[in-house]
């Protein structure tokens, strides 16, 4: 018994210091955010609409019959004029019934895929087999995003020089966040995300991940790297940049609005698929980011931090059964809250927990959105409720190669009010035979 005590006490030891380094990143990125001005979304330069830019849109989808019809009416009504819209879908459900009112559309292209291989980034290595040959750059969109009409030419000014080769922007979790205590706990999570961790990334140049969507990149060098047959294809894409010497930049004014889950099962689900994804591209690549030189001290440290951030849950799970365990084995055990290291992890773990608070309300703060600050308690449930899954997971995509994409169901529920008026303005504005659809609206309140 002494000697699992011992070990329980190393491994508690070890996680209180991962849990100060988690407080102070977390405070660092804060303080660096809170002292930058908010960037404007109107701050941008004129770009040209005769630009020789040429712009893809893909949109991998797979049975999302509730949102379908809103996305490819969003993605036809860009206000850019040299744009295609290129949607390859692998779904079994109703959906092609929808999508099927669409072939005639000049703008798009439907491939439909009869089985599931490479999941979405299989399905995205067929779009760009299909690219018309003046393609510049490509837009990545997930189902059940809803991009505003400027969304391309704001994305386009970004791309400076040559230099730029991908653009990350804002995924902006808020279509449903008023809906119940998960999504509002959700759409908090994903605010520190953003504004916080990848806004402030990008300002202290570390390596930036891209994020599954929303974001651009030059299509001659997606066409050269590809995407791997990941379930998370944009953690791999991500390393493989990087590895090639290339960098992601990563802009907030670039939003684009999209659906929370709604429910435990899809968020435990989301964030499983991400820990054993993430986890194991971390394994696979490890030495080779290591060793490569194209990326820099920072990069390599800032690698190893996000490449163990959900092995740390191990950690976590790990100390608590244990201290479980042992407590229950010897009910006579006493454990003195006057040891040094009891007062340290007690001071380190609450210490951690503000640091989160901290950057909820600066995330907030950057915002605008400070009236959401009663939504930060739910994000601390879920962070906490979901640490058992994510630690399983993350040990899965340690110790396997083998993984399932579990694709996130979405509602097509809307609670934003100015969502509502922008999509039902769209539906109005569209012409024959598209506008039919707008008497089956997808939009529910």
């Amino acid at each position: 018994m002494r000697q699992l005590i011992d070990v329980l006490l190393l491994i508690g030891f070890i996680e209180t210091m991962v849990f100060l380094l988690y407080a102070i990143r977390y405070f660092i990125f804060s303080f660096i955010i809170l002292k930058t001005r908010s960037p404007s979304t109107n701050n941008f330069s004129e770009l040209s609409k005769n630009s020789d830019a040429f712009i893809t849109i893909l949109l991998p989808t797979y049975n999302e019959q509730n949102v379908i019809d809103r996305l490819l009416t969003a993605c036809t009504s860009f206000d850019f004029p040299n744009y295609e819209v290129i949607l390859i879908d692998d779904s079994i459900d109703e959906s092609m019934k929808t999508i099927i009112k669409w072939k005639n559309h000049p703008r798009l292209k439907i491939i439909h895929r009869t089985s599931r291989d490479g999941w979405k980034g299989g399905a995205l290595n067929i779009g760009l087999t299909h690219v018309n040959p003046r393609s510049t750059h490509s837009l990545i969109l997930d189902a059940d995003f809803v991009p505003p009409k400027s969304l391309l030419q704001r994305f386009l000014t970004r791309f400076t020089d040559d230099q730029i080769v991908v653009v990350q922007g804002y995924q902006v979790h808020d279509l449903n966040a008023e809906e119940n205590w998960i999504t509002k706990g959700v759409r908090v999570m994903f605010s520190v995300t953003n504004m916080i961790e990848m806004n402030a990334k990008n300002k202290l140049k570390l390596l930036l991940p891209i994020t599954g969507s929303v974001y651009m990149i030059r299509t001659e060098l997606l066409k050269k790297l590809r995407f791997d047959k990941s379930i998370t294809e944009d953690w791999s894409l991500t390393l493989k940049l990087y590895m090639a010497g290339y960098k992601v930049i990563y802009d907030p004014t670039l939003t684009a609005s999209a659906e929370c889950s709604n429910t435990l099962l899809k968020f435990f689900r989301q964030n499983a698929r991400w820990a054993e994804g993430h986890t194991r591209n971390f394994r696979k690549h490890f030495w080779e980011i290591l060793k490569n030189k194209c990326l820099s001290v920072r990069e390599k440290l800032e690698f190893l931090f996000l490449g163990s951030l959900y092995l740390n849950t191990i950690l976590v799970v790990t100390t608590t059964i244990g201290g479980i365990l042992v407590l229950g084995s010897d009910p006579n055990l006493t454990y003195s809250l006057n040891l040094t290291p009891t007062i340290l992890g007690i001071f380190f773990t609450i210490l951690g927990i503000l640091s989160v608070v901290f950057a909820d309300i600066v995330a907030l703060k950057s915002e605008r959105c400070l009236s959401d600050l009663s939504k930060i308690p739910y994000s601390l449930i879920l962070g906490y409720i979901t640490t058992p899954i994510t630690a399983y997971y993350s040990l899965k995509g340690l110790l396997s190669d083998k993984g399932h994409f579990h694709r996130t169901y979405k509602t097509g529920k809307i609670t934003k009010p100015s969502i509502l008026s922008y999509l039902r303005e769209l539906f109005r504005s569209k012409f024959s035979p598209h506008k039919l659809q707008t008497d089956r609206s997808p939009l529910t309140l």
